[in-house]
């Protein structure tokens, strides 16, 4: 498999284990050919892994430093994954990660889809009366119209991270018509304006999935619909890199990828998978 570009990056700046240079060595010693960081934006009822005003401001400061000492070595890009429910200047970074990591909840508020198990169980329970389909519709229903509402999405991110905790059906049927529909629905409205998704492995390197984001009846749509791919690891420690790459490879070419973009000094390119 051809592409060793990684873009989905996090460090210690936000909810990483490794800092930026930690992450460059390791890219460097991995035979990367370009790397791209990509923390998380400001989120003001849930601060506890987004970059605040000054931290982000510590953070592009790192960076370039990092790509200026890394010049001859590797390209190094500035992203930031915006989420659709936080805050952030988008304009100022060479990137943008559009993605979603709540669900509103009927009665204010917003829940985590990717914190827990048991969290994500709490959530269906006691705010949807146990209707999971009524959980993912309103999952999808707002981040569908939150990503459609941003200016600047260059990348949309784990479009399905609700199924994070589902691997073998664990609470509910991904391929029930209700579920289908929602997300369907919503990946369509989203895919028209902002119409490159990645494939993200970072459910699997963590140990909570088997295959990696979005599912393959969601790829087979964006293919359907001439949108792009890239390939994403979605790193939060140095030693993730690149982590199932292969497997994501091998997923877009079932769904009709033969191509993924890579992001290079003069913007995204299409490369062979």
């Amino acid at each position: 498999m051809s592409i060793r570009a990684d873009f989905h990056v996090h460090t210690t700046f936000c909810d990483g284990t490794a800092t930026p240079r930690g992450m460059v060595e390791a890219a460097c010693a991995a035979g990367l050919t370009a790397l791209g960081f990509s923390g998380h934006s400001f989120v003001a009822f849930d601060p506890s892994c987004g970059m605040d005003a000054e931290a982000a401001t510590n953070y592009r400061a790192e960076i370039d430093s990092l790509r200026a000492e890394y010049a001859e070595r590797l390209p190094i890009f500035c992203g930031i994954e915006k989420d659709v429910y936080g805050t952030s200047d988008t304009g100022v970074y060479d990137y943008v990660i559009g993605s979603g990591h709540y669900v509103p909840l009927p009665d204010g508020g917003f829940s985590p889809a990717d914190v827990s198990p048991e969290a994500t169980e709490a959530a269906i329970r006691e705010h949807f009366s146990g209707d999971v389909y009524r959980y993912a519709a309103t999952y999808y229903e707002g981040l569908a119209v939150r990503l459609c509402a941003e200016p600047r999405v260059d990348i949309v991110g784990h479009f399905d991270l609700i199924t994070k905790f589902n691997e073998g059906g664990r609470l509910f049927d991904e391929a029930d018509p209700r579920y289908q529909a929602a997300a369907l629905d919503a990946l369509t409205a989203a895919a028209k304006k902002h119409p490159r998704f990645e494939i993200n492995t970072g459910a699997m390197s963590r140990g909570w999935r088997a295959a990696p984001y979005p599912a393959p009846f969601l790829l087979r749509r964006l293919r359907e619909l001439g949108c792009s791919i890239v390939l994403s690891s979605d790193s939060h420690s140095a030693h993730t890199l690149l982590s199932g790459f292969e497997d994501a490879a091998a997923l877009a070419k079932a769904c009709g990828f033969a191509e993924a973009e890579v992001l290079t000094g003069s913007g995204f390119k299409p490369a062979k998978l």
